[in-house]
């Protein structure tokens, strides 16, 4: 499996956190407000002041485990080349199994200099916290954290299992990361009833919208060949470029007949078109085409690839195409339109405490729900605002990180301790729904 079968892979990275508590020079000095000792707050504070950018996680995950290990987690290290994986479980052997993936590496924070205070120190200001990856994800890493600690305080080990997977591979080219995780336990016939994503779903405030799905994505390179010549005998050559244009067109022109309710339609994007060394007196001989197609679950990769093709050779046969960074489509809800049991008790604990309910919704880009949906009966996401994310000075309020972790509490107690929970009408309600 590309050297991910190598034992080497597999070993625990080494769990000496000696040369950790350098990285956290800058947590003194964090200005306080009546949050500020918040269990929440103070894990997210330790985590934003790890520089985890892509794929380095300077380790936050080493962090991170010995903090689990204290709650009775197994922990599991899974590096990969420069990628760091972690894979931490607990609770007893059953037939109800849940998770939650999340990432700890962010995008560069750019020039500091830009921002109103240190991206990489947790700053409370007029209710809000400020730090590169507050939002996308490490807030909802420490809210689920605190969420799971709460829990088992409370109530013990639960007896269903429960397990969290992380990756700094997540903002980058995703090749090391969650897929190989999910390598992993297909390996192990690790299979989750459920898996909650922490990126950023929400739009306006906390669970306002939950997306229950994405579209997939396709990338193609398309390498057409002609004939060169001087361009004053056009007739004597084949321009690439001109056959390019009409390719382009046609597929541009392309209707996408297959509806499918809850998803934006079928769309294709040209990323990049290159025709070689430019001589202004020469017809080129050939040209590359880049596209990106981002698909509703109504295809799949095969069709994609049969349509583009049929495209192609209505102009020419004399070309080569290949596909890359494929990417499936998921939903969290049946064939017949109904929610999962898992969304339902989602949207039902959403309503129980912010008195709403959410939008579902399949916008956006891909995340790496693509990978564990393999492996996942349903993949659901639900996280902070997302309206700074990757931006100077990200941002989310403090109310609103403690309201993901009530949420975070409310949902896992569901799940785990089902027998604790009085079951709401309003849940039967949701599975009704269409």
């Amino acid at each position: 499996m590309n050297g991910f079968s190598s034992n080497t892979c597999y070993e625990l990275v080494s769990e000496s956190l000696e040369d950790i508590e350098a990285l956290h020079e800058e947590f003194q000095g964090v200005e306080e407000d009546e949050h500020a000792s918040h269990r929440v707050v103070d894990i997210a504070r330790q985590l934003v002041a790890f520089k985890s950018i892509t794929p380095d996680d300077v380790g936050c995950q080493l962090w991170l485990a010995q903090e689990l290990r204290t709650l009775g987690f197994s922990i599991k290290h899974l590096p990969v080349r420069d990628v760091s994986n972690l894979v931490a479980s607990i609770g007893n052997n059953s037939d109800a199994r849940f998770a939650f993936l999340g990432h700890t590496d962010v995008v560069p924070a750019g020039s500091a200099q830009d921002w109103q205070f240190n991206p990489f120190k947790l700053t409370e200001h007029n209710g809000c916290l400020f730090a590169r990856g507050i939002v996308d994800m490490k807030g909802a890493i420490a809210a689920f954290f605190c969420a799971i600690e709460a829990l088992v305080t409370e109530f013990g080990v639960p007896k269903k299992e429960l397990w969290l997977l992380l990756t700094s591979d997540e903002e980058g080219e995703a090749e090391h990361g969650t897929k190989r995780i999910t390598q992993f336990l297909k390996q192990q016939r690790t299979t989750f009833d459920f898996t909650l994503v922490g990126e950023p779903s929400s739009e306006a405030y906390v669970a306002d919208t939950l997306k229950v799905g994405r579209r997939g994505a396709l990338s193609f390179t398309v390498n057409l060949h002609g004939k060169s010549g001087h361009v004053a005998y056009p007739q004597k050559a084949t321009n690439a470029i001109h056959l390019a244009q009409n390719i382009m067109q046609a597929l541009l022109s392309q209707d996408w007949p297959k509806h499918c309710d809850n998803f934006d339609s079928t769309t294709l994007q040209f990323t990049h078109v290159n025709s070689g060394n430019f001589v202004d007196n020469i017809i080129p001989s050939q040209c590359q085409l880049n596209f990106n197609i981002r698909y509703t679950p109504a295809y799949n990769e095969y069709e994609l690839v049969e349509l583009v093709r049929e495209t192609i050779e209505e102009h020419t046969l004399n070309y080569a195409l290949t596909t890359s960074n494929p990417c499936q489509p998921y939903y969290c809800v049946n064939n017949d339109e109904i929610p999962s049991p898992s969304l339902a008790i989602v949207c039902d604990e959403i309503n129980s405490q912010c008195h709403f309910t959410p939008k579902l919704s399949t916008a956006g880009g891909t995340s790496d729900g693509r990978f564990i949906a393999e492996i996942s009966t349903s993949v659901l996401e639900l996280g902070l605002v997302n309206k700074t994310i990757h931006q100077i000075d990200e941002h989310t309020t403090t109310s609103d990180l403690i309201q993901l972790q009530q949420l975070y509490y409310g949902i896992y107690k569901r799940l785990l301790y089902p027998t604790l929970h009085v079951h709401s009408t309003a849940q039967d309600e949701l599975l009704q729904l269409r």
